[in-house]
């Protein structure tokens, strides 16, 4: 099973911050996963939220801002808020990472420019609950490895594994189940349950034989 530092390793560092990803490496993550977001002039930042009050010393929505004005912004712990560029350079080499695509228009193909750019492509996950970005990537890079995030199993799940087609699913950890597992694994799909908080659940994943697990207190399980 591995394990993958949720937003670089949030349960001790600021979250999608360089300090949390180079915590992430310390630790021995197999994956740090992160959340992308295009800035009001197109540049790509690691952000979870569509706005930047809960995580930074502002105020506003990052799609509304420009790339200068949110470098300018304050994170806990004197971190700033990091380009996709930055956390490549900090990690490429050291840690695989899976990028969640949140938000912006065009956003698929610039992260796909970046990670071709880097030639990363076999280190990256490409992550959405946004069936779209997924269809996007992968007609812009087969080589790409895909994961659809999902809070409900149902038939649209299934289907999008062979639409797409998606190399991983990404069910909600309090949602998985042996059935579901199995069934993925038949397709030859594999399973990362994200939000897995306590050694307890994590085994209970284990056992069932989940693929991958995303936490934010990796040192549970390393």
């Amino acid at each position: 099973m591995k394990i993958v530092g949720h937003r670089g390793a949030e349960g001790y560092a600021p979250e999608n911050t360089l300090l949390s990803f180079e915590k992430a490496i310390k630790l021995g993550c197999d994956r740090a996963e992160l959340d992308v977001r295009l800035s009001k002039d197109g540049e790509i930042f690691v952000m979870h939220d569509a706005a930047v009050d809960r995580t930074t010393d502002g105020h506003g929505l990052v799609a509304e801002m420009t790339g200068d004005e949110l470098k300018n912004l304050n994170c806990p712990s004197g971190q700033k808020i990091p380009t996709l560029q930055e956390v490549i350079d900090v990690c490429k080499g050291k840690i695989d990472l899976q990028i969640e695509l949140k938000a912006g228009e065009g956003l698929a193909e610039k992260v796909n420019g970046l990670i071709t750019k880097n030639k990363i492509d076999t280190q990256v996950v490409i992550s959405s609950f946004e069936l779209k970005y997924l269809f996007q990537i992968k007609n812009l890079n087969q080589g790409l490895k895909t994961m659809f995030l999902f809070d409900a199993f149902n038939d649209g799940v299934l289907a999008a594994i062979k639409e797409v087609p998606l190399d991983y699913i990404g069910p909600k950890a309090a949602i998985v189940t042996e059935q579901m597992i199995s069934m993925a694994h038949a397709a030859g799909v594999s399973v990362y349950a994200f939000g897995v908080k306590d050694a307890a659940m994590g085994k209970r994943l284990e056992q069932i034989r989940v693929d991958d697990i995303g936490t934010p207190f990796p040192s549970l399980f390393l």
